[in-house]
């Protein structure tokens, strides 16, 4: 590639890196189809495969529990029950009796249908798991071929990994000592790399196209993982410049650690809350690291992906209580079960819809299937003895479907004091504002909420009517259009007005443009990612509400989004 040549792609992970290229490039293995053996000996090596396979997993997760936790760690127990899995294993069984071929040829052919097909799903969440896959697949490969795999954790100082795509194991034996940043020619902010790399506070730009084949060893590379850029063999002008971007990005990085353990309070005194978004207990960490005062969000999802079943109720309850009690009496919001849409779960039944969306989903679907609402309803009260847990319910168009949950959830608390079970009798329970008809509603529910949080991602597309997924209607998909900025405007006030807190816990909540926006409109919490926690407290403590409100007067007369991005900069 030519001298600053600009590759775009998806910002994973934050910060600047100045680094050689270190072409991540598989082995090309030569795969025979045809078998000198017998099928015992094939099914031999295939086990033997495996046992290597197993090993290498067992280790890196090992090393992923000592540097990141047990929830990074348990993405690795989940690639080896797949590994482990006898369906997986008769399929190759079968492919080398009836084509009497060798097992690498079985197992690649395997691997390669079950990945396209969870390609080919609609769902996100399915379609980075075929490179979950894959990932397995290539380490039982090179275990049955005798292989070595190339180990990332012996990497020269100052180097950024370029690959067409980094499965959670790589990510996890990159040396931070050594490699400075990871680009990758597909993936995405949900995969598994991404995630761990926000963990390890590793740069990263993802889905750039292919570019390996363009790119040479050692070329000097820039990676803006900020913008989601990289500049290719970068002249001595822009080098200069993005070692001062990197300098001013660290010295930024260092001065919000001051901010850590202060209140989140404007120049003219006004107090308002910073919380965090987590999926999991083990996030809990990051938000306390970053100070942050409590959670504005816990997913409770995750809790059903990557298994076969559902979980327990005892499951459920250790992990709402272990959230509640590292939060030491702090608030923690849990958004009950938010499932379908782009979140499927197998084993619960879902249907095939022509529009997810728009479907048989989050409280839908959990009125429905009361069976397994009651148990989590009833798992959260039990946990809510332990810390100060809120009670958030997803995607709801109107009062009715509050005031079943709460009839719910009065029909718990009535079994639990017939058990003589400790709950918090005072629990508040809230709706997650995230459609149109929940905004013109906003009203009439805070008179019976106890308070609102806002969801921007699902508000800001509903309200927009718009598939963000789809590339010909994605520039409608913007929180800056005075339509989304009205209805957002409509909630705080409504929740105002009926004296109920009201949070975002959506990405427009870290977002700097809209920051001074939501503070005029009143909004009393905001919810972000562990890492936005203290830059989202360093800009509330940087505004005056007179300068806020001066500039929400002037964005709230736009009837355009280009005439909002002109106000705001």
């Amino acid at each position: 590639m030519k001298q600053n040549n600009l590759i775009k792609g998806i910002p994973a992970s934050p910060g600047i890196a100045i680094g050689k290229a270190f072409l991540y490039k598989e082995n090309k293995l030569e795969i025979d189809e045809k078998s000198n053996l017998s099928k015992e000996e094939e099914i031999e090596r295939l086990v033997k495969g495996r046992e290597i396979a197993k090993k290498q997993l067992e280790e890196i997760k090992e090393n992923t529990l000592k540097k990141l936790g047990k929830d990074k760690a348990d993405i690795f127990e989940g690639h080896i029950t797949l590994l482990e899995d006898e369906e997986l294993f008769s399929e190759i069984d079968s492919k080398i009796s009836q084509k009497k071929c060798t097992a690498e040829f079985a197992l690649n052919e395997a691997i390669d249908e079950y990945a396209t097909m969870l390609a080919n799903l609609e769902d996100t969440y399915f379609k980075e798991r075929a490179g979950d896959l894959r990932d397995i697949g290539k380490r039982w490969l090179y275990g049955v071929m005798n292989e070595q795999i190339v180990d990332l954790s012996k990497l020269e100082p100052e180097t950024i990994i370029v690959a067409k795509e980094l499965n959670p194991s790589d990510t996890a034996q990159i040396n931070l000592d050594n490699v400075l940043a990871f680009v990758t020619e597909i993936g995405g902010k949900t995969a598994h790399s991404s995630i761990m790399a926000r963990s390890l506070e590793l740069p990263a730009v993802v889905g750039v196209g292919a570019v390996l084949d363009e790119l040479e060893d050692n070329q000097i590379l820039i990676v803006d993982a900020i913008k989601g850029e990289v500049i290719v063999s970068p002249d001595t002008e822009t080098l200069q410049i993005y070692k001062e971007k990197r300098e001013k990005f660290l010295k930024e990085k260092e001065e919000l650690k001051a901010l850590k353990d202060k209140e989140a309070i404007s120049k003219d005194g006004i107090k308002v809350d910073v919380w965090g978004n987590i999926g999991s207990p083990n996030d809990v960490k990051g938000i306390i690291s970053n100070g942050g005062f409590g959670v504005g969000l816990y997913r409770t999802e995750f809790l059903f992906m990557d298994r076969d079943s559902m979980p327990t109720e005892e499951e459920q309850f250790e992990a709402y209580k272990e959230v509640a009690e590292k939060m030491k009496g702090k608030p923690v919001i849990i958004r009950t079960l938010d499932i379908g849409g782009d979140k499927d779960v197998p084993y619960l039944g879902l249907e095939h819809e022509d529009n997810p969306f728009l479907g048989f989903r989050a409280i839908r679907y959990c009125l429905q299937r009361k069976d397994i609402y009651d148990i989590q309803l009833k798992a959260l009260l039990r946990a809510s003895a332990f810390g100060k847990i809120k009670i958030m319910v997803p995607l709801v168009t109107g009062v009715d479907e509050l005031r079943q949950v709460k009839a719910m959830i009065k029909d718990i608390m009535a079994e639990l004091d017939k058990e003589g079970v400790a709950y918090n009798k005072n629990i508040e329970v809230g709706v997650m504002m995230e459609t149109p008809a929940a905004c013109m509603m906003a009203d009439a529910l805070a008179k019976e909420a106890a308070f609102f949080s806002i969801g921007t991602n699902d508000l800001t597309g509903y309200t927009m009517a718009v598939d963000r997924g789809n590339a010909k209607v994605a520039y409608l998909y913007s929180t800056y259009n005075p339509a989304v900025l009205r209805a957002i405007k409509r909630i705080i006030e409504c929740g105002k007005k009926e004296g109920i807190m009201v949070g975002m816990c959506g990405e427009a909540a870290a977002d700097s443009k809209l920051i001074p926006l939501l503070l005029a409109f009143g909004l009393d919490e905001f919810s972000v990612s562990a890492t936005s926690v203290l830059k989202t407290r360093k800009t509330i403590s940087d505004c005056t509400m007179d300068e806020c409100k001066a500039l929400a007067d002037k964005v709230m007369e736009c009837v355009t989004e280009e005439e909002v991005l002109e106000i705001l900069g």
